[in-house]
């Protein structure tokens, strides 16, 4: 069945709790990461499965911070709401693609329209000695999408031939089309020290630029001190793991 993309959406509660909230008619649909859905009518229809085959769901899972699975939710009358919500506390905000493609930090896709799809990209090997990770996602297509971030969203339009330079953990989306180069953020390891920065991305215009305000990485890193050992209700090991709790 041919999906038609005509629905509405409002981003809810910004800039610290942001929701999303689409309106669909009947046989259209939303594409959302799975675990997104914070509410819908019941006559929506929701369905998970591999978006491009078992290949790439894989590189998806293994390679990003996304799910096997991409969650679907198709209207079966009209004004059928949906209520979707990211993983972390921050904003949302919606690009508009016309057969465009960009790259968004793994655990930054919230949802777009059926007419966009993803899968993962490789950012180059500083990528991994930074700590922030090689793999991001390659959003392309013709409709719209939804990003989340920690922390507030900045934009930045950058002009021909203008430089900026953003810390890796703070990138949430940019056009592939921008050219970008990692590096580090000071002369050489002592700069990185003493700075407490690591590696950097600068970037060239023209293009616009998502960033986010908080890092979740360091977030993560200053609970630390404050945590006891994870402990799972379904136990320990792989099993526990694979059931949660």
């Amino acid at each position: 069945m041919r999906y038609i993309i005509a629905m509405t959406t409002e981003i809810l509660l910004r800039p610290s709790y942001s929701a999303l909230k689409c309106v669909l008619n009947t046989g259209e649909a939303i594409r959302t990461e799975t675990g997104a859905m914070l509410a819908m009518d019941d006559t929506a229809e929701i369905e998970g499965k591999m978006q491009g085959g078992a290949w790439k769901a894989i590189k998806r899972t293994v390679l990003t911070s996304e799910s096997f699975f991409v969650t679907t939710i198709k209207a079966k009358q009209d004004n059928s709401e949906v209520y979707l919500a990211p993983r972390s506390v921050g904003d949302v905000e919606v690009l508009a693609l016309n057969n465009e493609e960009y790259i968004v930090q793994g655990g930054s896709y919230l949802a777009s329209e059926v007419g966009v799809e993803s899968d993962a990209h490789f950012s180059g090997w500083k990528g991994f000695v930074s700590g922030e990770g090689i793999f991001m996602i390659k959003v392309k297509g013709t409709g719209k999408m939804f990003i989340s971030s920690f922390g507030g969203i900045i934009k930045k339009t950058l002009a021909q031939g203008e430089t900026f330079i953003v810390d890796n953990g703070h990138i949430v989306a940019f056009p592939s089309s921008i050219k970008y180069d990692l590096r580090a953020a000071g002369k050489g390891m002592l700069q990185m020290v003493t700075t407490g920065e690591g590696l950097v991305c600068a970037f060239e215009g023209p293009g616009t630029i998502y960033m986010q305000t908080r890092n979740l990485r360091t977030f993560a890193e200053s609970l630390n001190p404050f945590l006891r050992e994870r402990t799972r209700s379904q136990g320990k090991g792989i099993l526990g793991g694979l059931l949660g709790g």
